[in-house]
């Protein structure tokens, strides 16, 4: 607010990727241009991520906290039990067979939970099916095909394949889900790589038992995922330390040592992909299987779609939040009349 007032900021500020439209598409002239900085980075960085950053004209004017990766989280010693490999879960089709074996309804036990509350599974499986909320040329394409068949998926999970419930209170970060996941009623779960900390925090319980693997494929040779989340940082482009600014925002962000400690002291997946074999990063976790937690992020990272964002971007995501996602799973329209809705209301802004 005190930026835009024109009052004063601090020299680095952090942007929520729900707002990053807003600011890096729509006023980015309060920041410093970091193009030339991330140049001198390119072979060595996932540069899908960056155009949550870019503007317009394509200039990088802040740089990302992780990847953000989609993966998968599996309860293994469940799936042990029921004869299951989760190594050989390659495909969503496998994945909802699996689910059929394992879900015991009776018995409150589900193979995954989908939200109608906040649209990031929706949003992972739409990109990487190839679809987009809007896609990187700015265009409202929400009701796409690949969108509708996203939340086709999310409906049948719940209603026609039923192995998934709707997690408590519509999220998987209310406090009610972790005690559901904490309970093992909930056998694997479609999130970004930042969950793990939400894990360590709040489910204790599934120490050692919780294995992270890389998404299923939509098709042989489809995006390995998609991601999720992405708060980018800058310096104010009135700062009278920004030149120190970017260079600390250069080691921090950009440097080898510095994408090390985003994992190592963060717990996030770093964008900088030469450090995913570092020794350092391939430690083995207990908490999840006490294998290398960053194996299936690597993994997940090879073929990445990143999440555009414009302006509109908020107001869509308030929708798909508020009323979208709801009234799918209630029945309450199809996807296809859900996501036209989204059109009819926004897109003409």
């Amino acid at each position: 607010i005190s930026l835009i007032a024109g009052v004063g900021a601090p020299d680095i500020v952090d942007v929520n990727i729900q707002y990053s439209g807003m600011f890096f598409k729509q006023n980015p002239d309060y920041f410093v241009d970091l193009t030339d900085v991330v140049d001198s980075y390119k072979d060595v960085l996932n540069m899908a991520r960056l155009t949550v950053y870019t503007d317009p004209d394509g200039r990088v004017m802040g740089l990302p906290t992780h990847l953000g990766t989609g993966v998968m989280y599996y309860n293994k010693p469940a799936f042990e039990a029921a004869g299951i490999d989760i190594d050989d879960i390659k495909f969503y089709d496998e994945w909802v067979e699996v689910g059929k074996k394992v879900t015991r309804p009776d018995k409150n036990i589900w193979m995954t939970a989908v939200e109608n509350k906040l649209a990031r599974q929706f949003l992972l499986w739409t990109m990487q099916k190839g679809g987009y909320m809007i896609d990187p040329n700015g265009n409202l394409t929400v009701n796409g095909p690949k969108a509708v068949e996203a939340l086709q998926f999310i409906y049948d999970l719940v209603h026609v394949h039923k192995i998934a419930a709707i997690a408590p209170g519509g999220l998987v970060g209310d406090p009610s889900f972790y005690d559901m996941m904490n309970r093992e009623n909930v056998l694997s779960l479609p999130y970004a790589q930042w969950f793990t900390s939400r894990f360590k925090n709040f489910m204790p319980d599934l120490a050692g038992k919780v294995a992270i693997r890389p998404l299923p494929l939509w098709e042989p040779g489809g995006f390995t995922s998609a991601t999720m989340g992405g708060t980018g940082t800058a310096v104010i482009a009135s700062s009278p330390r920004k030149d120190a600014a970017v260079k600390f925002l250069e080691y921090a962000k950009l440097s080898y040592e510095g994408n090390v400690r985003i994992w190592t002291d963060l717990g996030f997946d770093p964008p900088r992909m030469d450090v995913y074999d570092d020794p350092r990063l391939m430690e083995p976790d207990p908490y999840f299987a006490n294998e290398p937690a960053l194996q299936a992020i690597k993994v997940g990272a090879e073929r990445l779609v990143a999440k555009p964002v414009w302006p509109l971007s908020t107001e869509v995501m308030m929708k798909l939040n508020r009323d979208t996602l709801y009234n799918v799973l209630e029945g309450n329209q199809t996807p296809q009349e859900a996501l036209d809705e989204v059109v009819k209301e926004l897109g003409g802004k």
